[in-house]
């Protein structure tokens, strides 16, 4: 169904080739993993599968990919889309109306097809994805995994053979992946071809017949999949990779340990983008020096617009922000919170890596040498000339991460910041996180990432239906396993 042979790729201006001698065929009905390290050259393999290399992305390419044993160099990309359907790391990028059911028909509507059979693949995706309660918002409302989930829905709605997922899980509660996994699962067996770029491989163990492992642009391993539930974490922590039992640890002790009184304090939020709805409904919880939260709940459960509010990006409508027990009006929230937003791309702004972190420390001490070293803390020091736009989505991560420790707020404020991580990228953020925080100051972070929290948060806060319904420090997992399978 998809053959790469000898496949190599290189991007205009790149000294050297991102992907190199890529030989793999997968057949009808397959699903087939590629991970590796941020950076390894997994999204370039997604990219000339489906023709955006080096139709878009200009480059050279050599070696072939065949597709239902055709040379695809000669086929039109409107062809290919046809027969090769894609879900991006970033969801935005795929969208082209204002509102949820017109993005879901547009593709279909592009192509022709007719309006019953339209309506008839409809209500089939919406069903299988459950959907209903947001067709009738606009994109612009949705949380960052209901975006995910629209996405791969008008993926879904084109049919085609050949299904590509960069990430698909990267935004997507635990629920909500449990939905991926079953649907990934049912198109396995209506014999769809699949193809995913992922980190988090723990979902994909039981339906994956090969994980195929990437280095440097190259094949490192290939695992087949009747082996790769009894591969441990330790050995593919050692690949980069993230491992594929999340839950096995048991026993933690990151509770913070208190020495004085709140940094900041939340009384009453209520917000609502919609008169008479809404999405905060008297948030109320402080924050101590040393924190390190975890703020977990469901897609939509108002997590994203609470960090928003916190940093001074929109004005609660009711209630109050204390900071140092005095008063903190919206506009001067800035001044002591940072902000790391779900999509990095609304934050990069210079023309390469080193001017990106220089914009706005250029009067700071010593900016220079703390540049190079956050860099190389990272492994972004050999991207330092390059331009921000050019990178992964993980390396995209870290650089806006990297931004936000230069800042030296009191309040720190991360949104999905793992959510393109390998293993190693993700601990060196965790690493980060901890330095940002200190004795000091505190980190809030909104996530639906288990391995993470373990790894760096010492509270968690679940929010519910508007409300703040869990609060404890992290002295165990139990807790924390419980509510990830039972409440996100």
């Amino acid at each position: 169904m998809v053959r790469l042979k000898d496949l190599s790729y290189q991007y205009k201006d790149n000294t050297a080739p991102t992907i190199e001698n890529i030989s793999f065929f997968i057949r009808k009905g397959e699903v087939v993993v590629l991970a590796g390290q941020s950076g390894c050259g997994k999204s370039t393999i997604f990219r000339c599968i489906n023709g955006l290399c080096p139709r878009f992305f200009e480059g050279e390419k050599k070696g072939g990919i065949y597709l239902n044993g055709k040379e695809s160099t000669p086929l039109r990309i409107c062809d290919i889309s046809r027969l090769v359907a894609s879900v991006f790391q970033n969801p935005e990028s795929q969208f082209f109306t204002t509102d949820v059911l017109s993005d879901l028909v547009y593709a279909c509507e592009n192509y022709g097809v007719p309006k019953g059979e339209i309506e008839t693949r409809l209500n089939r995706i919406v069903s299988m994805l459950s959907l209903s309660p947001l067709i009738g918002k606009k994109l612009s409302e949705l949380s960052g995994g209901e975006k995910q989930k629209v996405a791969i829905a008008s993926t879904l709605m084109l049919n085609a053979d050949v299904l590509l997922l960069d990430e698909p899980s990267s935004n997507l509660d635990y629920q909500s992946i449990a939905l991926l996994k079953a649907i990934l699962a049912e198109l396995k067996s209506k014999g769809y071809t699949i193809i995913v770029i992922e980190h988090r491989l723990y979902y994909l163990a039981d339906v994956c017949d090969r994980l195929i492992v990437f280095e440097r642009g190259k094949i490192s391993r290939i695992y087949e999949g009747v082996i790769l539930k009894a591969v441990s974490n330790e050995e593919l922590h050692l690949q980069g990779l993230r491992g594929l039992h999340p839950f096995q640890n048991t026993v933690c002790d990151l509770a913070p340990k208190r020495g004085s009184g709140p940094l900041l304090i939340l009384d009453n939020l209520i917000f609502g983008y919609e008169k008479f709805t809404n999405i905060l409904k008297g948030v109320s919880f402080s924050v101590y020096p040393g924190d390190k939260i975890a703020l977990i709940g469901r897609n939509g459960c108002g997590k994203t617009t609470l960090g928003k509010i916190l940093c001074g990006l929109i004005k609660e409508q009711q209630g109050c922000v204390r900071f140092m027990e005095s008063p903190l009006f919206s506009r001067d929230r800035n001044r002591v919170a940072s902000y790391v937003m779900q999509n990095v791309d609304f934050q990069l702004f210079g023309c390469n890596v080193y001017d990106d972190l220089l914009l706005g420390n250029e009067r700071s001490p010593n900016v220079e040498n703390r540049i190079h070293s956050i860099l190389s803390l990272l492994g972004l020091s050999a991207l330092e000339s390059q331009h921000p736009t050019t990178l992964s989505m993980g390396q995209k991560q870290r650089l806006v991460i990297a931004a936000s420790y230069l800042l030296n707020k009191r309040i720190n404020v991360f949104d999905e910041p793992t959510s393109g991580l390998d293993y190693g990228s993700m601990k060196n953020v965790c690493d980060l996180i901890d330095s940002i925080t200190g004795n000091e100051n505190a980190s809030i972070v909104i996530t639906h990432d288990y391995e993470f929290i373990l790894s760096v948060c010492n509270r968690v806060i679940l929010l519910e239906n508007g409300k703040i319904t869990r609060d404890f420090p992290l002295k165990d997992t139990t807790e924390l396993e419980h509510i990830f399978k039972e409440k996100l």
